[in-house]
């Protein structure tokens, strides 16, 4: 059941003219993009679409420089 928010929403996008209605979509999109998921929101992605945003994800970050280092040092290891 839809809430009276959801109805106005709907309602309003209805009167849109068709340009106007793919404007919208696409800042919804957009929108999705902005907020990063949860490991729980992906894992309940289909498999091609989890895929998908993750290769988008490497592709995004294949100009940044990494630093890797050890989370622990050797002498700790001993303790």
């Amino acid at each position: 059941m839809m809430n009276t928010l959801e109805q106005e929403i709907i309602e309003k996008f209805r009167q849109l003219e068709p340009d106007t209605r793919q404007r919208v979509l696409f800042f919804l999109e957009h929108l999705e993009q902005e907020r990063p998921l949860s490991a729980m929101e992906l894992m309940r992605l289909p498999a091609a679409e989890r895929q998908r945003l993750v290769q988008a994800a490497i592709a995004a970050a294949a100009d940044e420089e990494f630093e890797t280092f050890e989370a622990y040092s050797e002498e700790g290891i001993n303790e």
